[in-house]
This record gives C-alpha cells, sequence and structure tokens, in this order.
C-alpha cells in the first residue's frame, strides 16, 4: 500500500459519492428523532396507510403483505387473496390502547385495520421484549387482543420488526422483519416507483439515511450496499490489506501506519464498505471486537471470560436474584438466562424457556421487577447499572470481565 493507491481511492468518484450520503444532512437527526420507536413506528403508520401523503397509494402495504408471505410461509394469504382486497380502505394509527383481562395496559405500536385485515406490528428498536416486568411478553397480550376483538372475516398478521434478526418475540405467531428488511423489500421499492412525488421521496431518502446510525453499535440497515460492492471490487486488494491492517493493530488510532492513520480520517465510510462484504462474513466493523461500545455475553463468551453454564446472583435491597450463562450452538451466541429464586428457568405456556438476556442491565431490572409484582410492590425499577451488580460465584463483577477486555 502507497500514497498513491490511497490517494486514488479517495479521489474515486464512488468512494466521494459514500462520503457524500453519509455527511449529507439528515433532518431526522437534526431533530433528534433517530431511534425512538415511537417516531419510527409514526413512519411506518404513514407509510403504509394508503392514503398518506406518499401518495403510492396501497403499493407500500402490498410490499410489505409480500414480505410477509415470503418470511412466514403462511399458506392461508396468497397474492390473489391480496390482489382481491380493498386495501385502500385500511386505516393506520400509532400507540393502539387497551387494557388486558388482568387489567394491564398496553400499547400496539403500529396498528392496522380493515374489514378484511388486521395488521399488528410490534416495533423493537433499541428495547427489548423480555419478562417486561411479567411472566407473558406483550406480543401474546397484543395478539391475545387482536383475536378476542376481530371481526368475522378479518384476517390477522402479527410481525415484529427489529434491527437484529437474532432478536425474536416471546409469541412465536409473530412473523420478525428486520429493517434490513423493511429497507429492501419495502422502502428501497418505494424510492424507485415512478409515481413516488419530489417530497415523498425526499422523505424517504432522508429515512434511509438515518437507518444508517447505529443503535447497540451496527447500523438498522444497510443502504448503500451496491455502492459498497463496487468500491470494494475496485480497491479489493488495497482495502483487504488496511482491513487486516487496522484489525490487527493494538491501537489504530496512535498507529502510523498509513493504512490506519487513513481509516481514522474516514473510519465511518470504511465500515461501511466493511459491513456491507456478505461475501466476506464481516458482519462488523474491523474493530468491533476492541472498540464495541456494548459488550454482549458473546463477547464475554468469546473472549474465556465466561462459560456455558457460568452462574451468576445479584443482590438488591437484600434480595438475592440469579442468573446462567446459555451458550447457543446453533446461533453461536451466548446468553445470559434469567433464573427464579429456584435457581430454575421461567418457562412459557408452551415449555420454551424464556428470559434470555445479551447484556445484564435489563435481566437485573426484569428480576427486581418480578420481585416487586409477585410481593405486591407496585413501584418498578426503571433503570440499574447490572454489570456492577452481577457477580460470579468467585465474586467477580460483570463489569471487571468487560473492563479486563
Amino acid at each position: 500500500m502507497n500514497i498513491e493507491q490511497i490517494e486514488e481511492l479517495l479521489a474515486s468518484k464512488q468512494f466521494q459519492q459514500l462520503k457524500y450520503f453519509q455527511e449529507k444532512t439528515n433532518v431526522f437527526t437534526i431533530v433528534g428523532q433517530t431511534h425512538t420507536e415511537h417516531w419510527h413506528s409514526s413512519f411506518m403508520s404513514w407509510l403504509f396507510d394508503p392514503n398518506s401523503s406518499l401518495r403510492l397509494g396501497h403499493y407500500p402495504l402490498v410490499r410489505l403483505l409480500s414480505l410477509y408471505m415470503i418470511k412466514s410461509g403462511d399458506e392461508e394469504l396468497t397474492l390473489k387473496s391480496v390482489f382481491n382486497m380493498k386495501l385502500d380502505n385500511i386505516h393506520f394509527e400509532t400507540e393502539r390502547t387497551f387494557f388486558t383481562t388482568d387489567g394491564k395496559k398496553r400499547s400496539i405500536d403500529v396498528y392496522g385495520e380493515s374489514d378484511e385485515l388486521v395488521i399488528v406490528i410490534e416495533n423493537k428498536v433499541k428495547a427489548r421484549e423480555n419478562m417486561n416486568g411479567t411472566d407473558v411478553g406483550q406480543t401474546k397480550d397484543y395478539r391475545d387482543y387482536v383475536e378476542g376483538h376481530k371481526k368475522l372475516g378479518q384476517k390477522v398478521i402479527c410481525l415484529f420488526v427489529t434491527p437484529d434478526p437474532k432478536q425474536k418475540p416471546y409469541d412465536r405467531n409473530y412473523t420478525q422483519i428486520t429493517y434490513q428488511e423493511m429497507y429492501d423489500y419495502v422502502i428501497a421499492k418505494c424510492i424507485e416507483h415512478p409515481q413516488l412525488g419530489n417530497d415523498g421521496k425526499y422523505m424517504l431518502e432522508q429515512y434511509s439515511n438515518n437507518l444508517r446510525e447505529a443503535v447497540h453499535g451496527s447500523p438498522m440497515a444497510l443502504v448503500n450496499t451496491a455502492l459498497c460492492k463496487e468500491i470494494y471490487d475496485l480497491h479489493k486488494e488495497l482495502l483487504d490489506e488496511l482491513f487486516d491492517d487496522v484489525e490487527k493493530s493494538f491501537n489504530y488510532t496512535e498507529d502510523d501506519k498509513l493504512s490506519c492513520v487513513v481509516y481514522s480520517r474516514y473510519q465511518s465510510i470504511f465500515d461501511e464498505i466493511y459491513l456491507s462484504l456478505d461475501e466476506k462474513h464481516y458482519g462488523r466493523t474491523p474493530k468491533s471486537n476492541v472498540k464495541r461500545k456494548i459488550i454482549s455475553f458473546t463477547d464475554l463468551y468469546n473472549a474465556g471470560k465466561i462459560q456455558n453454564g457460568t452462574e451468576f446472583m445479584m443482590e438488591y435491597e437484600g434480595v438475592f436474584h440469579y442468573a446462567v450463562a446459555e451458550y447457543d450452538e446453533k446461533e453461536k451466541e451466548c446468553y445470559m438466562l434469567l433464573l427464579n429464586e429456584k435457581k430454575e428457568p421461567y418457562y412459557n405456556l408452551k415449555g420454551e424457556k424464556i428470559g434470555f438476556y445479551k447484556a445484564s442491565s435489563q435481566a437485573g431490572l426484569d428480576a427486581v421487577n418480578i420481585y416487586r409484582k409477585n410481593n405486591n410492590i407496585d413501584t418498578k425499577l426503571t433503570t440499574l447499572n447490572g454489570p456492577s451488580y452481577w457477580k460470579t460465584e468467585e465474586g467477580i463483577t460483570i463489569k471487571s470481565l468487560i473492563d479486563s477486555l
């Protein structure tokens, strides 16, 4: 690698175009509404409403239903039945509120209904559906409510939308759709639609640019994949060397090697290229194994800091709570499994273990709130520094394990 090769890459029209896309002003970032769940839900409600100002009619909704059929394998819904539906009659709203039979207040993120369809969308951007202070997940409450109130002839479709493909809903009757799939199958196709007006195109492009913003260290969706792959194909050897040097560098920000200097200057651009290379099986940024903002149980497991079966205990306000590390061989992921006071897992009505977490703070919150609910304590705990509370049998905190990486 030499300066001439680097200059050829940096001056290329493809690299400069990607740089422009990243630096282009994003209205959602300006107003501070990048990744709030309610905001994303409001956008979906607008996108799928056939009568919205987008002026594409039910085209976005047909794309969503097509994606649902691909993902769910639902044999009851076919393209023919979709084409025969009066999709222009469906109305969408956000925060559809109701009360469960035992008095719990619930709000469905996105709710769409017509005489033929009911669409429930549970949108998870940063938060995760775990125990939620109860032994029944939100998704099951939502579906129970809809199934109990639907009209004769209505088809119920439940969707679980998340940036993380490994995040699963409590209720397995939901079909998971990632934000990447939402972009590829719906938003990108709407942007290409010849009837899309300038205002609608601007809004969709701004939203797409916003999806690049990181959640838990990774973008919600990669929206410049074709351009990134073109850059890589044109400069393969150079980029491979650069990525390799950065990964091997102890501290790339202080490293005088040309590759590290260039990476430090244009890190966000190189990271997007790196993440877009499916054939390289990257799926992470070059230094994510060192510089990741949130350390997961999988990180600790891969680093040898914990093992499958490592037990954890947390004392909070004189009450002891328990958890154990459980490694999933199929997914190659390690989770924190919450245990009850008898050090046994929680199970749903199907006999499946529930209460899996990638990090410890939410696990601690749920453990405390389950205890409080079971002991008729109304006040819910809202924040907890889990890594500082959870300890191994040897008394080592998760924070110490994280700091040792």
